[in-house]
C-alpha cells in the first residue's frame, strides 16, 4: 500500500520527497574536501605516506624544558620535606632523592626517640637558603618541576643522602647511601631504617 500526502490538490508519494531529501546532503557535499561530510573514506585499510607541508590540522607546540637555570632561594624558602621546597612560588623536588616524611621518628640503639623526619627537612632548608642553585630541569608533572641541582661543584642530591637525610632515588647514590648506613648518618640511627635500606613510617 503507497502512502500520499495532498499539497494544494496535487498529490505527491512520499516516496519521491524521500529521495529529494537524500540527494540534497550529496549536492551539498559536492567541492568538499575528504572528511565526515564527503563520500570519500577518511580512513584506508593500507599505509598512505602523509605529507606534512599539506596538512591544515592546528599544530600546538609540546611544553619545552627549561633546561639549566639558577635558583636562589631566600631565607622564606618552604622546605616540605628533605627534598621538596617551593620558591618564588614554584615546587620544586629533586629527583635523585627519596625524602623522609617529616612526621618520622626514629629511635636510637639504646630507644630514645628522635625526630629526623624534621630533622631531614631542616637540613635541606639550611642547606640552600642564601644560596646559588645551579639546577637542571629533567621532567615535569603538571606545575611540579623535578631538578638535579649542585651548589658550586657539589651535587645536592649527593650530600642529602651522604648525611642521612634521604634515600638514593637512582642506583648512582647507592654507593653514598651505604656509606651513610654505615656510619649511622641522619635516618640511619634508627636500626629498623637500616635494616629496611628506608624508614618505614613511624609517626609523632
Amino acid at each position: 500500500m503507497r502512502a500520499f500526502v495532498r499539497n494544494g490538490g496535487n498529490i505527491l508519494p512520499v516516496a519521491a520527497l524521500l529521495v529529494l531529501a537524500l540527494l540534497a546532503p550529496r549536492s551539498q557535499a559536492e567541492g568538499l574536501r575528504p572528511g565526515l561530510v564527503s563520500s570519500d573514506p577518511l580512513w584506508t585499510d593500507r599505509p598512505v605516506r602523509i605529507d606534512p607541508r599539506k596538512q591544515a590540522f592546528e599544530r600546538i607546540e609540546g611544553e619545552q624544558k627549561v633546561g639549566r637555570f639558577i635558583l636562589r632561594p631566600t631565607n622564606r624558602v618552604q622546605t616540605f620535606d628533605s627534598a621538596s621546597f617551593r620558591d618564588a612560588g614554584h615546587l620544586y623536588v629533586l629527583s635523585d632523592v627519596v625524602a623522609a616524611d617529616p612526621r618520622q621518628l626514629c629511635r636510637r640503639d639504646g630507644g630514645s626517640p628522635v625526630a629526623c623526619g624534621q630533622q631531614a627537612r631542616l637540613f635541606l632548608r639550611r642547606l640552600i637558603m642564601n644560596r646559588a642553585l645551579r639546577c637542571l630541569e629533567d621532567f615535569r608533572l603538571g606545575t611540579v618541576v623535578f631538578v638535579t641541582c649542585a651548589i658550586g661543584e657539589v651535587d645536592l642530591a649527593e650530600t642529602i643522602v651522604s648525611k642521612g637525610a634521604g634515600w638514593a632515588a637512582r642506583p648512582r647514590l647507592a654507593a653514598r647511601q651505604q656509606e651513610a648506613i654505615a656510619s649511622k648518618a641522619g635516618l640511619w640511627i634508627d636500626a629498623g631504617c637500616r635494616a629496611e635500606g628506608r624508614c618505614k613510617a613511624r609517626r609523632r
